[in-house]
């Protein structure tokens, strides 16, 4: 089975992230078809909100009250207890997805994901400096890897960025394709997109 693991936190009642979680998830749903399964994770605590209207199960965690800066920190251990709460298995394939982020109509990293062949699918560097070889740094607002090795994902330390964590572990796995483009629209920081 595939999962993508929709990231999400509402907090400020932010309009702007509303409409951005709702055009990537949207689009989202409209690249894949019913044989995938979409969880959205959302970190700030169980209650009602606009995600639950968006046709796709949604899994609460209060992992934002986490005592750490580090966001990639939080967002791991969200991954980490969505695998647990759905009991994904470690032969299942997780695609890792920040939800304020928007697919294109062609995404690469889509296309590879869909043919369940590879253990990782990923595309390296930063979102600024992304390349075409192995490095310690990768982008994860969108990225793939079997359960099981997302498993073995280190917590980053309080300072330490999450992508480096990511990247160390797909560097142990034989059956790797890394993208050309992710075929994505990102807005690190929240505001304006660009693709990678």
């Amino acid at each position: 089975m595939i999962y993508f693991i929709v990231t999400t936190s509402l907090f400020n009642d932010s309009e702007l992230r509303k409409a951005q979680y709702i055009n990537g998830i949207s689009k989202l749903k409209k690249v894949l078809d019913d044989q995938y399964q979409i969880i959205i994770v959302e970190n700030n605590g169980k209650r009602e909100t606009f995600l639950d209207t968006l046709g796709c199960k949604v899994f609460y965690t209060n992992n934002n009250s986490l005592e750490t800066p580090n966001r990639g920190r939080k967002e791991l251990q969200d991954i980490l207890d969505c695998i647990a709460e759905f009991n994904i298995k470690d032969d299942d394939f997780i695609v890792k997805m920040t939800g304020r982020y928007v697919l294109t109509d062609n995404s690469e990293f889509i296309d590879i994901v869909k043919k369940d062949i590879y253990d990782c699918v990923i595309k390296y560097g930063a979102y600024y400096n992304p390349v075409n070889y192995k490095l310690d740094d990768c982008i994860t607002g969108l990225i793939g890897m079997r359960c099981s090795y997302v498993k073995q994902i280190e917590m980053p330390g309080h300072t330490e960025a999450v992508e480096w964590k990511w990247a160390k572990t797909a560097n142990l796995i034989e059956k790797v394709y890394m993208v050309d483009k992710l075929g994505i629209n990102i807005c690190p920081g929240g505001y304006g997109y660009f693709l990678v």
